[in-house]
């Protein structure tokens, strides 16, 4: 694998420095005359095993574009090298694979209220820097909730009955009954047409936006593009403020600032009006707690992992704070 690696770098006039290849979650890592290089094979898009060709093509050049776009607007992205094909991408029998430098910073601490404030507006900003371009009409992409509603609150009904006739409950089978009336109501078919030139970037974890002070000046880059998509840019707001009530520990619940303090700081930094019901009803569906449930019971466990318990614990904990700042 080290050497195939090291011919797709070749693939990209990159010289490796070293023989060892280095393995993390987004490809291989080389270092190369040109610093340390990130190969990746396609767009690293979820659910990309098994596109064509041509639709891999499209998305890497869809990231390329949102990423030389914002580099050109000052923003600091991890850009994806121009391989020796004169492309983003470099195609091999193998298939197709990136290159990119690796940002050597720290990943962000969404727990730190006064650096999470900097990253909202930072993120407010490059929304707007977005919406002035063409890249979205030009290149259609989808990400969004694509199941259907009503089915959803079907399953969740059925559940709900079916466990309320068994004489004996798991622990995450109490978990779901005693949030059922929580979080049910908000499995909700909400309209979010996506506006005209809105780019959404779907992943800001805290992994791929990094921070660094650097003789006192504060610097944010973002990264990995993959899953960015034509999508009103509020699913991003709502993702990172699930993230940051995540991100603070359990009985920190003083130390979370309001949700309309973060709003606001992402609205003073935004070009166009906000949707205050439209971010209400994103902030308030149940994504993540909804995966969790159906990939529970959808495997029949006769007990609960520790793993699902603590992730079905979590989203109830991010969903009753948001609730309790939103209502």
């Amino acid at each position: 694998m080290d050497s195939f690696i090291q011919s797709i770098a070749r693939g990209f006039d990159l010289k490796c420095v070293k023989s060892k290849v280095y393995k993390d979650k987004f490809g291989h890592i080389c270092a190369t005359t040109s610093g340390l290089v990130r190969i990746q094979r396609g767009s690293g898009r979820r659910g990309q095993v098994g596109m064509s060709h041509d639709n891999e093509v499209n998305a890497i050049i869809f990231q390329h574009e949102i990423k030389e776009h914002l580099h050109e607007s000052g923003f600091t992205v991890d850009r994806l090298l121009i391989s020796s094909q004169n492309v983003p991408y470099y195609s091999s029998d193998e298939g197709v694979y990136t290159a990119s430098l690796v940002l050597n910073e720290q990943n962000a601490d969404y727990a730190d209220n006064t650096a999470f404030l900097g990253i909202i507006a930072h993120i407010a900003k490059m929304h707007n820097a977005l919406r002035d371009t063409n890249i979205a009409t030009r290149h259609v992409t989808s990400a969004g909730n694509s199941n259907n509603i009503a089915k959803l609150q079907d399953d969740m009904k059925t559940l709900r009955k079916k466990l309320l006739k068994t004489a004996k409950f798991s622990d995450f089978d109490m978990l779901f009954l005693r949030g059922y009336d929580t979080f049910a109501p908000h499995i909700i078919d909400f309209n979010d047409e996506n506006p005209s030139g809105h780019i959404c970037h779907n992943l800001l974890k805290e992994e791929n936006i990094y921070k660094q002070n650097s003789n006192g000046n504060s610097h944010i880059a973002i990264t990995n593009f993959s899953e960015a998509s034509n999508r009103h840019q509020l699913h991003d707001l709502a993702y990172i403020l699930k993230r940051y009530i995540k991100a603070k520990p359990q009985g920190s619940t003083p130390d979370i600032m309001p949700i309309s303090r973060i709003v606001d700081e992402y609205a003073q930094n935004c070009s166009i009006p906000l949707d205050d019901a439209l971010l209400r009803r994103i902030l308030l569906y149940p994504d993540k707690l909804v995966k969790v449930v159906l990939d529970y019971y959808s495997k029949k466990r006769s007990f609960a992992p520790n793993t699902y318990i603590t992730r079905m614990q979590e989203c109830l904990r991010v969903g009753a704070i948001l609730s309790e700042g939103l209502l």
